[in-house]
């Protein structure tokens, strides 16, 4: 009897941190799934595709307020709540898009439905914000605090399946529709709602009240790690910006073969973090500063690559990038929960925020540096120096433990 209550604990805690791992997917899948979706749904009529560049920005800035409110609630009310607002959210949020675009294909008065598009962006902006610091959260319940850096892992390789998995299986859909990826992205989540709320409650805890300054300004022990994430967000933005231009400069390709070959290095890089998330990061192979002092220095080399104007070169680089910011990205969201050990939901919160940030100010920077070619990959660099240089002056917070 006791040997078949420990085998169902075993499956039990193998198929929750699953779960937990393929509902990340869900956001990368939806993100690069509408992305690839979008040429077909122009050429259907309806919006114009820098009407559908606005109506996903919408989306996107909500998150800034969202992801931290989403993640004190997870600390105070438990993250089962918050991820399954987080689907039930993007499930609606597709729906109305879905209905949005047909409307917007089939009427002669567009704005009603631009109202409508707009409206379901805004719906995915402020629940959806809560999907990625509540996986965390939970992620490191399950784990422990001993395994966290495996917990963060986890949801980190969901959220990179999900980006890979996103284009091919929207691709695969397309053929039977132009609407078919919008549909599959209402669907998936309500599947990922329904395992959620089979999975058992993860009990919050309920804090003191604090003053509304204290309550959405970070606190100023995770301040460095915020800066970290908005350094490396803007840099990996900034170079996905700036790949059109420096094959326009380093080759005499068309149009159409510098957009496959933009494809094939995004698809590379992404093969490259999934890589070393799972080869090096979820088997903890190295501590978790050792993982910020050498995905720091690979970061600022991988920029340097930049410089030399060759395209196996640039290959190499995004490369190396990619292996940089799989070290990275783990290492400073759990030293960042380390300092703020009662409040990691609260803690992946602010980082998912910092990241949002990030690639603001990415676009901020394209639009100061894009006509200048070397001044992109300069201002790269300039980024990556500065995370090196936090990460020599910060001294890591102790183990409580």
């Amino acid at each position: 009897m006791a040997h078949a209550h420990t085998q169902a604990a075993r499956q039990t805690a193998r198929w929750q941190p699953l779960t937990l791992t393929l509902i990340a997917a869900l956001m990368g899948i939806g993100q690069n799934g509408l992305l690839v979706s979008l040429p077909l749904l122009v050429a259907q009529g309806g919006f114009s595709l820098s009407t559908w560049a606005v109506i996903i920005a919408v989306g996107s800035v909500l998150f800034l307020p969202a992801a931290p409110f989403w993640g004190r609630m997870s600390d105070q009310q438990g993250p089962k709540f918050v991820v399954l607002q987080a689907l039930i959210g993007m499930a609606i949020s597709f729906a109305l898009l879905l209905a949005a675009t047909l409307g917007a294909q089939s009427s002669a008065i567009q704005w009603p439905w631009l109202a409508l598009a707009v409206l379901a962006r805004v719906i995915y902006g402020l629940t959806v914000a809560g999907m990625v610091p509540a996986n965390q959260h939970w992620a490191v319940l399950l784990a422990g605090e001993a395994r966290r850096m495996q917990a963060i892992t986890s949801i980190s390789i969901g959220l990179s399946l999900g980006r890979l998995a996103g284009p091919l299986i929207a691709s695969a859909v397309l053929v039977i529709s132009p609407y078919a990826s919008l549909t599959l992205m209402l669907l998936l989540p309500l599947l990922g709602a329904i395992a959620v709320s089979m999975m058992p409650h993860c009990a919050g805890k309920k804090d003191e009240p604090h003053s509304s300054a204290r309550l959405w300004l970070a606190p100023k022990a995770i301040w460095p790690y915020m800066g970290y994430g908005l350094a490396v967000c803007a840099a990996i933005a900034l170079l996905q910006y700036n790949l059109t231009p420096m094959l326009n400069q380093l080759t005499e390709w068309s149009a159409d073969h510098v957009s496959q070959a933009i494809g094939y290095l995004l698809t590379l890089s992404g093969i490259a973090t999934l890589t070393v998330q799972v080869l090096v990061v979820k088997r903890q192979r190295l501590s978790t500063e050792r993982m910020l002092s050498l995905g720091a220095i690979s970061m600022v080399t991988g920029y340097a690559l930049l410089l030399v104007p060759h395209f196996a070169v640039l290959v190499m680089a995004m490369l190396v990038i990619s292996a940089a910011c799989a070290l990275l990205i783990p290492a400073y969201t759990s030293q960042a929960m380390q300092r703020l050990d009662h409040e990691p939901g609260k803690v992946s919160g602010y980082i998912a925020m910092a990241h949002t940030l990030g690639y603001g100010f990415a676009s901020l920077l394209a639009t100061l540096t894009l006509n200048y070619p070397p001044l992109p990959t300069l201002t790269c660099l300039l980024l990556s120096c500065a995370v090196v240089i936090g990460v020599l002056v910060i001294k890591p917070a102790a183990s409580p433990r």
